[in-house]
């Protein structure tokens, strides 16, 4: 595929625009959770508090409240990283501008918004959590900066080297309680900050993960300036690259193994881990219990997890990760023919010209025996493990690709292993692919 690793003219263009259009989404998304009565979001609860008690606009004050925010960032970087973050820093009073504006703008035309009953507040403060969402999203896609909240956080996570979504809370709670000191202090009352105020922060992250991959279609209109496709000598020279996707008891590394071994090519599966650690700078330990897996908490989920920034710039560890692991991957596949095991290697090399991917599943009872002879594992708790790991693995897939794990339009074959034994697959594969190289 040829393209150009900087972005055109015509691109940048692109992304200003989108970026313009969801702080203006933003804007709105806030008017509408403000407007609802039930309180506001945490980020615009100081600004709204100080509207209520003073002549002075919501927007005005959003204005003076980034002003306070980059003092400090600037605090946070120190003299060196505001050298290093300068135009991030500069870049946030023309946002900051924009979004006052747009805040203004879009709570005027929402000034006879009333709604009376508690349900109807209460839709339109799930409809305004949507449409912050929704802006959110295409804040993330144009990618060219963030708004001033986004980068306190993110540089407060790496001066203090906490986990993002601890900072994040903080940062949240901290704004809320200022709030509510800053409405005792100048009329007596709590205003502004409520029940809502909760609901936003917690349903607002989770509407972010749902649109985000039915907003693909955006990528595409970003690069409709780029050539799209594979030249016939791009897919000849490419090396070829097998990626497996399994169940866990499905044999999915003996398969892989006993396939690149048939082949002659490089086998990666655990290697991964070691790369990773050397890449990142994790523990080949921590990436053993965290790779392919997303925390259950609903809390978590909901409120620690990094939505707002390109997943290339997220300080979440599971994003970390599974950035460094997706860097591996496109690099050992631009080099050499492999077999690639499990990590998304289907979707993280969907852009790449040769590649041939495998899903294996198979029934409860082969998996058990399997997981018992070749795992070491109980038959008391093998198969609580299976589906735990299998649950783990689907989520983790689905998170990262917006798609879902086994669906057989994501593969180009798939067998089920307690009917067809690994010799069989291995020897039906090794035929396919023989016969796909001779063909190129």
């Amino acid at each position: 595929m040829k393209e150009n690793n900087s972005r055109s003219k015509t691109e940048l263009i692109h992304r200003y625009l989108l970026f313009s259009c969801s702080l203006l989404i933003i804007a709105f998304g806030i008017s509408i959770i403000t407007r609802s009565d039930l309180g506001t979001s945490p980020i615009s609860s100081i600004p709204y508090v100080a509207s209520l008690n003073t002549p002075y606009s919501m927007g005005t004050y959003f204005f003076l409240f980034t002003v306070f925010l980059i003092i400090i960032q600037v605090l946070l970087l120190g003299r060196n990283g505001v050298r290093t973050r300068k135009i991030d820093l500069l870049m946030q009073f023309p946002v900051a501008f924009l979004l006052s504006v747009f805040t203004d703008l879009t709570m005027w035309l929402l000034n006879n918004y009333i709604p009376e009953s508690y349900y109807l507040k209460l839709i339109s403060l799930i409809i305004g959590c949507m449409v912050l969402a929704l802006g959110i999203c295409l804040e993330v896609i144009a990618d060219v900066t963030m708004i001033s909240a986004e980068y306190t956080i993110q540089f407060a996570t790496i001066k203090f080297k906490k986990e993002f979504g601890l900072i994040k809370v903080f940062f949240d709670v901290s704004l809320v309680v200022l709030a509510v000191i800053l409405s005792l202090s100048m009329s007596g009352s709590i205003e502004g900050v409520r029940k809502g105020t909760i609901i936003s922060a917690l349903l607002t992250g989770p509407f972010v993960r749902i649109l985000m991959p039915r907003l693909s279609f955006i990528h595409l209109w970003l690069k409709s300036n780029k050539e799209i496709g594979f030249s016939e000598s791009e897919k000849a020279t490419a090396p070829l690259v097998i990626t497996i996707s399994r169940e866990y008891g499905s044999g999915g590394h003996q398969i892989g193994e006993l396939i690149a071994q048939k082949l002659g090519i490089a086998f990666y599966d655990k290697e991964l881990i070691s790369l990773a650690a050397k890449e990142s700078g994790f523990t080949e330990e921590f990436i053993k219990n965290n790779e392919q897996k997303l925390s259950h908490s609903l809390l978590y989920q909901m409120i620690l997890q990094d939505y707002e920034v390109p997943l290339e710039k997220s300080l979440s560890y599971e994003d970390a990760l599974f950035v460094t692991q997706s860097k591996i991957i496109r690099h050992i596949a631009s080099k050499e023919s492999c077999v690639i095991v499990g990590r998304c290697a289907n979707y993280i090399l969907k852009d790449h010209p040769n590649t041939i991917n495998v899903f294996l599943h198979a029934d409860i009872r082969h998996k058990i025996d399997r997981a018992i002879a070749e795992y070491g594992l109980s038959d008391g708790n093998a198969q609580n493990i299976i589906e735990n790991t299998n649950q783990l693995r689907k989520e983790h897939y689905h998170h990262y690709t917006g798609q879902l794990w086994g669906d057989l339009n994501n593969y180009n074959f798939a067998f089920d292993t307690g009917i067809i034994s690994i010799s069989k697959v291995v020897n039906i594969m090794h035929q396919i692919i023989t016969q796909v190289l001779k063909t190129n």
